[in-house]
């Protein structure tokens, strides 16, 4: 696994920018070898955390490569060469980005000391000590026991984009999750612990009386009063819905006493309704990120100790992308409008869209199959893990699947506009 990896690794990168027949990808065993070996070897390379987290890539990496592979497992024929190049360039394209750290693990009593060891530096910001910790624990522990340790910690963290329960969710999936897959865990976690004091904290204080009267939770993000944010990054988006208890006095009561599933339902339906119908600008990261963190949060609800904690946290993220970059006042349900048809070659998104939405339902898996082949074989990480996103939420909740489909294709046929 280490020559494989070490092979991709050398890969220059044009073999994937302008593939050829005969090039140097085509002619190394990577080409021949199994997916489950490509997929391995991918993580082996691009779990060492890098010194300095200079990208967004950096960031993205890992819940690439599980996105990519998920849909690897279901692109058709026709795709998967294209598809298992993208797998590989991500570790082609990682091992640019500048030095990794060196570490060793530290040797522990048990695991359960070394758990506590990692829980406490993603407190205090101690990413040496957090590395030691996951590479002592990585080998010997299940990921479900990782998943059950980390849910409460990370779930108010702004770090690492706040993209780690992310990770978490997709590695939750047993189809996705392979032997040293907990390794991909380093880098999020590192990038955490050195920003471990930019977090959420207004769901931590007590409830205030005057919270009661605030409308539905759909009604509160359908349209909410706008606000400023320093930047799109999620970090300072999330911070100023929280400012002057803006989130607290919106979300608070609209929260109480409601359950994990019923959350999910109504967060992803407002995250879906804000991609086919808000401002289009922001279809590649914001209204992806609005869908794909608070799916993530919720998804550890069934490990969280508080599940209510994690319900507000995860309609802070949907209220941070739509008062900071919603424009248009959602109404439930989605109903697609007649267009005018471009007269470029390019199908408008919202009208592939509309067109996605109205099918019967005979006709889903045959949209699944495109879905998926467009975003295996597709250059865009979002795209990629949006996708897979939009399809696991339509699973979870057939009422919608129609909505979720319709999403995901308004994204491919967003990336579809922008090219020549």
């Amino acid at each position: 696994m280490d020559d494989f990896s070490a092979l991709l690794r050398a890969l220059p990168l044009e073999v994937f920018e302008t593939p050829k027949s005969d090039d140097a990808w085509a002619r190394s065993p990577l080409a021949a070898a199994s997916d489950a070996i490509l997929v391995h070897s991918v993580a082996a390379a691009i779990s060492p955390p890098k010194v300095q987290i200079s990208s967004s890539f950096l960031l993205h990496a890992p819940l690439e490569l599980l996105a990519r592979s998920w849909l690897l497992s279901r692109v058709a024929r026709s795709g998967r060469e294209q598809a298992r190049r993208r797998i590989g360039e991500i570790a082609a394209r990682y091992a640019t980005e500048g030095p990794e750290i060196e570490s060793e693990p530290k040797e522990y009593s048990d695991s359960q000391t070394a758990l506590s060891e990692l829980a406490e530096s993603l407190r205090t910001g101690d990413a040496e000590a957090l590395d030691r910790a996951a590479l002592f624990l990585a080998p010997k522990i299940s990921f479900e026991r990782f998943r059950a340790t980390l849910a409460d910690h990370i779930l108010p963290l702004l770090g690492a984009a706040g993209h780690a329960p992310i990770l978490l969710m997709m590695l939750n999936d047993p189809a996705v999750r392979f032997p040293g897959s907990n390794k991909l865990l380093r880098s999020p976690l590192r990038a955490l612990a050195l920003e471990a004091n930019r977090r959420l904290t207004w769901m931590e204080a007590p409830e205030q009386a005057e919270q009661r009267c605030v409308p539905a939770l759909f009604d509160a993000l359908a349209a909410p009063e706008p606000r400023a944010a320093s930047s799109t990054s999620i970090a300072p988006t999330m911070l100023a819905v929280e400012r002057d208890g803006y989130a607290a006095r919106l979300l608070g009561a609209a929260t109480t006493d409601m359950s994990a599933i019923t959350a999910r339902r109504i967060l992803l339906r407002v995250a879906a309704l804000s991609m086919l119908l808000d401002d289009p600008v922001h279809a590649p990261y914001g209204w992806t990120h609005c869908f794909t963190l608070p799916q993530a949060i919720l998804s550890l609800a069934d490990v969280a100790s508080d599940v209510t904690r994690a319900i507000r946290l995860a309609a802070t993220y949907v209220l941070g992308f739509r008062a900071t970059l919603g424009r248009v006042p959602l109404k439930y349900s989605y109903v697609s409008k007649p267009r005018v048809p471009r007269t470029s070659h390019h199908q408008a998104p919202a009208d592939i869209a509309a067109a996605v939405f109205n099918v019967g339902a005979e006709q889903h898996e045959a949209i699944r199959a495109r879905l998926i082949e467009r975003a295996a074989v597709h250059a865009d990480a979002h795209l990629a893990k949006y996708t897979m996103a939009c399809l696991v939420a339509a699973d979870q909740d057939p009422q919608e699947s129609s909505l979720y489909l319709a999403a995901a294709a308004y994204l491919g046929g967003w990336w579809d506009s922008q090219s020549p």
